[in-house]
C-alpha cells in the first residue's frame, strides 16, 4: 500500500507519522503491521510515560496513539504531558479493558479519540486516520 502523505505547506509529501504508548508488546507489533499496511509510519514505540514524553518531544509526530493503562501511569495522567511536549499532534486513547466510559475519559484527558483495541485493523487504521488532516 502506497503511504499516506502530508497534503501541503512545509511537510508536502511527508509521510504521516505516529508514535505508539503501549506496553504490550504483542499488541504494538501488530499495530505496526495495521500502520504500515494502511501506508502510515510509526516513528517510535514506547512501553512508559517518560519515554512516551521525551519521545513525543523529539520526533513531533502528527498522531500519538496512548494505552489507557500504560505500566507506570494512566493515560489521564500522560495526556496532558504528551500535549504539552507536542502541541500539534493528536491523541488517540487505546485500551483492550470493555469500559464505555474511557470514551468520556479520553474526552475529558483532552484526548482526541478512542478505540477499543478490541477491533479490526480496518477500524484501527480509520480512528488513526480520522485524526489526521486532510490528506
Amino acid at each position: 500500500m502506497e503511504e499516506t502523505r502530508a497534503p501541503e505547506g512545509d511537510d508536502a509529501g511527508r509521510a504521516f507519522r505516529v508514535l505508539l504508548c503501549d506496553d504490550a508488546v504483542a499488541f504494538s507489533l501488530l499495530f505496526r503491521l495495521w500502520m504500515e499496511a494502511c501506508g502510515l509510519t510509526v516513528v517510535g514505540d514506547t512501553d512508559n510515560a517518560p519515554d512516551a514524553v521525551a519521545m513525543a518531544a523529539e520526533l513531533q509526530p502528527d498522531v500519538i496513539v496512548v494505552d489507557h493503562l500504560l505500566r507506570d501511569v494512566t493515560s489521564d495522567g500522560l495526556a496532558p504531558r504528551l500535549r504539552e511536549a507536542a502541541p500539534a499532534a493528536k491523541q488517540l486513547l487505546i485500551s483492550g479493558m470493555p469500559d464505555d466510559r474511557l470514551a468520556v475519559l479520553a474526552a475529558a484527558a483532552g484526548v482526541d479519540g478512542y478505540i477499543s483495541k478490541a477491533c479490526t485493523a480496518q477500524a484501527m487504521c480509520d480512528a488513526v486516520r480520522a485524526l489526521l488532516p486532510d490528506a
